[in-house]
């Protein structure tokens, strides 16, 4: 199965039961949804990775139940286990797909049981992001989650300053260009950018200015 109908699949399995309103789809494929919304623009780039990042927030309700590991399993998926973590990441033949959480204040990230849908995440941290300026759009019939954009090219270039893998620093570099370079001719967008960047805690601008200066003179952006 073709990776973004597997991934269809999955999110409309969730919608299913539903428990998709309460996720968030974060990481690349995010990249796919935009190029969509915005009639395929070149500057942003096509990304359809082996991997699909979920984001559960952490104040899930505790009476919202599934199993998510038979949910995978009708997918396709078998449940691998990092260990001695617990970390459970579902592996496809054509997709990947794991589950995250956002780490909080916490400074070193860890993993958190939800018990309501039978799987341990990992936790990351800066997820608040996503977490506080989602939006809901409708693909192929599936009403997804996924961050603003503005949110989501910020978040961009404050991971890269926290990437070992300089191929993945790369991309997310790349992803965080091309979305600056589709809003800089769009007032409504630098204007959200700016709104969003104006609300960070000092530490998180300066890491957002430290991405910006790595992706020198190809953007300009001015707070």
């Amino acid at each position: 199965m073709e990776k973004y109908s597997l991934l269809l699949s999955v999110l409309r399995s969730f919608e299913e039961n539903d428990v998709l309103k309460h996720f968030i789809l974060v990481g690349s494929w995010c990249l796919d949804i935009y190029r969509q919304l915005y009639k395929d623009p070149a500057v942003i780039p096509a990304t359809r990775t082996m991997d699909a990042d979920i984001l559960v927030p952490k104040r899930l309700s505790p009476k919202l139940r599934l199993d998510v590991h038979q949910l995978m399993e009708d997918n396709g998926f078998i449940c691998e286990t990092d260990y001695p973590s617990g970390f459970h990441r579902f592996i496809h033949p054509d997709l990947n797909v794991e589950f995250l959480t956002n780490a909080g204040a916490k400074s070193d990230a860890s993993v958190h049981r939800f018990k309501q849908l039978g799987i341990t995440v990992q936790e990351l941290r800066y997820m608040n992001i996503p977490l506080q300026y989602p939006m809901t759009v409708t693909i192929d019939g599936i009403e997804v989650t996924v961050p603003e954009p503005e949110a989501f090219t910020l978040h961009k270039l404050i991971v890269i300053t926290l990437r070992k893998d300089e191929a993945k620093a790369q991309k997310d570099l790349e992803a965080a260009i091309g979305l600056l370079l589709y809003f800089e001719d769009k007032p409504d967008h630098m204007t959200r950018l700016r709104e969003i960047y104006a609300g960070f805690p000092k530490g998180w601008k300066k890491k957002v200015d430290a991405g910006l200066k790595k992706a020198g003179s190809s953007v300009v952006v001015t707070w």
